[in-house]
């Protein structure tokens, strides 16, 4: 799990998960003050950790299945949300800079 790289204080899961849900919002750490952002890579992290799962779900598996639309976009929403709640063990921030 992220820690502030001043302070080496631990974030919590949740305080990561609302950031990256949050569309990548900056974490203020509690104990040193200082804001972290969600580094480069870890945006294209998440972005692939979720989005090639679900579309290949989507073009794969669905049809195979016969499901209809409705019920494959909602597995595949759900499929997101499972997905983004592992995320805040793999994203990594860094101090914002001015």
């Amino acid at each position: 799990m992220q820690k502030c790289q001043m302070c080496k204080n631990a974030f919590g899961w949740k305080e990561l998960l609302f950031s990256i849900w949050g569309s990548y919002k900056p974490i203020e750490c509690k104990k040193c003050g200082k804001k972290h952002t969600i580094n480069f890579a870890s945006k294209y992290v998440v972005s692939l950790l979720i989005i090639f799962p679900s579309v290949f779900f989507g073009l794969v598996f669905a049809p195979d299945w016969g499901l209809s639309k409705p019920i494959t976009f909602g597995l595949i929403v759900f499929i997101a949300f499972l997905i983004s709640l592992v995320l805040p063990f793999f994203v990594k921030y860094e101090v914002k800079t001015k």
